[in-house]
């Protein structure tokens, strides 16, 4: 074998070095541009240059490739199993089945979106519907066709069974003590919030449900009904029905707050709707007053009505002549054609019927009227 000993191999002008067979090196090649026909090997290969490749570059033995930029490709990455964070093996994007990927954080599965196109969370498979095994979120594709609405239990809570935990009732079932909720022969499904109590998930739950409706209609009249048995066995009782026409039916008393202002009108003239729609003054009134009605027209839609009533004590001077929604004045058609008259003594009892016409801040019509309670 033959050496050539040399510090520079410089070509003829216009030529170049080539080299039919291997070159080996020992130490570094360096080198501001080149092509290699054959196999280049050595301990490091410096170029400062491009370095092209026609055909597969493949790393033998390589463990980490470390590149200060970015890595552009051009097209598909491939990868054995997983993709992970730089110095930490707990987070992880992995690919463990067909058509199936993952999240994973703190060294355990976070998330999954599995070959039936579902997206679970928190979840390495389908949870069961019973209230114990279902803790996080999850969601899962309609089975047996767009027309039938079919879902499991959707869970938020504890997974002891201890509660409490709101879930989603499917829209068809079989089973009372399973996840279907009955009321008169019909079945619900629906949102229910359940108690501290986890042996059944209708006890003491709150189930706001949507019955009777047309799927993927407009139609969808709901109801609001509570369990009344410690076990559930018992449909729930049903306490409020919206129907599809929008009324609402109550199955029971309806209570309604009121304001105590605790001092008089012409010391609060601002009274919010948040704070109940009847309001309470005490105190003498005297001469005019104006009521104003706030948090009024940022709740209103056009064609929809609010009612109010104020009472106050006259004392054979105050009267209400002006009423404001939020700051606007508006002009009352008063019962009997003219501001009412204050009382001689007792309470004067003031009903205002307010209907948004329009959308402007002075777009509406109120009523009044005015009853003297001795």
């Amino acid at each position: 074998m033959s050496k050539i000993i040399t510090n520079n191999i410089t070509p003829r002008s216009g030529s170049s070095v080539g080299l039919t067979g291997d070159l080996t090196a020992s130490g570094n090649i360096t080198g501001v541009g080149g092509t290699f026909s054959g196999p280049v090997s050595g301990t490091t290969g410096t170029f400062t240059g491009n370095v092209s490749v026609g055909g597969t570059l493949t790393y033998e033995d390589v463990t980490n490739v470390d590149s200060v930029g970015v890595i552009t490709a051009r097209s598909d990455v491939s990868i054995a199993d997983k993709i992970i964070h730089t110095g930490d093996t707990n987070t992880a994007i992995r690919f463990p089945a067909a058509d199936t990927f993952t999240v994973e954080t703190g060294g355990s599965e976070a998330l999954r979106v599995d070959s039936s196109q579902r997206l679970l969370v928190g979840n390495t498979s389908p949870r069961s519907n019973a209230p114990g095994a279902d803790v996080g979120f999850q969601i899962e594709g309609a089975s047996g066709g767009p027309t039938n609405k079919r879902f499991t239990q959707h869970i938020f809570g504890s997974g002891d069974g201890s509660g409490p935990y709101v879930g989603l009732a499917k829209h068809r079932g079989t089973s009372v003590g399973g996840n279907t909720i009955v009321v008169n022969g019909d079945e619900l499904g629906g949102i229910y919030f359940q108690g501290a109590d986890g042996t059944n998930f209708k006890q003491g739950a709150s189930i706001l449900g949507f019955v009777d409706g047309t799927p993927g209609t407009n139609d969808m009249p709901g109801r609001l009904i509570f369990s009344t048995t410690a076990d559930g066995a018992s449909s729930p009782t049903e306490r409020l029905r919206i129907t599809s026409a929008g009324a609402a039916i109550f199955k029971g008393g309806l209570a309604e707050k009121y304001e105590n202002a605790g001092t008089t009108l012409g010391a609060q003239s601002a009274n919010p709707l948040s704070d109940g729609n009847v309001i309470l003054f005490t105190g003498n009134e005297s001469g005019n007053k104006t009521i104003n009605f706030t948090g009024v027209h940022a709740t209103l839609s056009n064609g929809e009505t609010v009612s109010f009533t104020a009472i106050i004590t006259p004392n054979n001077s105050g009267v209400i002549n002006v009423v404001q929604v939020d700051g606007q004045a508006i002009t009352v058609k008063w019962s009997g054609g003219s501001v009412p008259t204050a009382g001689a003594s007792g309470q004067d009892i003031y009903t205002f019927q307010i209907l948004k016409t329009g959308t402007g801040t002075s777009d509406y019509t109120v009523f009044g009227a005015a009853t003297n309670y001795a």
